[in-house]
């Protein structure tokens, strides 16, 4: 499975619910036109930060206020959604809809590997659940090898 994880900033002046409203009625149909037949799963992850009890020297939370989950049997088939949304004409609708509730300039896009450490597999679980993400750094001079050892 080749994943993608979007890291989302609303734009200025827009709530919360503002923005949740706007991804969820109007540009995530987006998703349901263009990811099949490449993409297999396409999920959004509001953000509702909290203090971890254990951690109070923690950071103030990440500066975005959703995560975008987009799932592809294989990077072949990642590369090839990408080539079916090359289009300018794609591209300008996709960046035109984005400009109206997104701060482009603060988003961030990521490939993930995945590492079960307990648990069933994701698409075994409800539709609709509460899940805890932690995001962690390596310490400076580790290696991303050593990190994941």
């Amino acid at each position: 499975m080749y994943k993608l994880l979007a890291f989302l900033t609303r734009k200025k002046g827009t709530t919360k619910e503002e923005f949740k409203d706007y991804y969820e009625n109007v540009h995530s149909k987006m998703g349901w036109k263009y990811l099949p037949p490449y993409g297999t799963r396409y999920e959004r992850r509001y953000i509702t930060p909290v203090r971890h009890p254990m951690k109070t020297d923690q950071p103030p939370h990440p500066a975005f206020d959703c995560v975008v989950e987009e799932w592809f049997e294989s990077e072949a088939a990642y590369h090839e959604f990408e080539k079916s949304v090359s289009d300018p004409a794609i591209v300008k609708e996709i960046v035109d809809d984005e400009a109206a509730f997104l701060d482009r300039d603060n988003t961030f896009t990521f490939v993930v590997e995945d590492h079960l450490s307990w648990g069933p597999p994701e698409p075994a679980l409800p539709t609709q659940y509460y899940k805890q993400m932690s995001f962690v750094r390596r310490k400076p001079g580790l290696t991303k090898a050593q990190f994941k050892d």
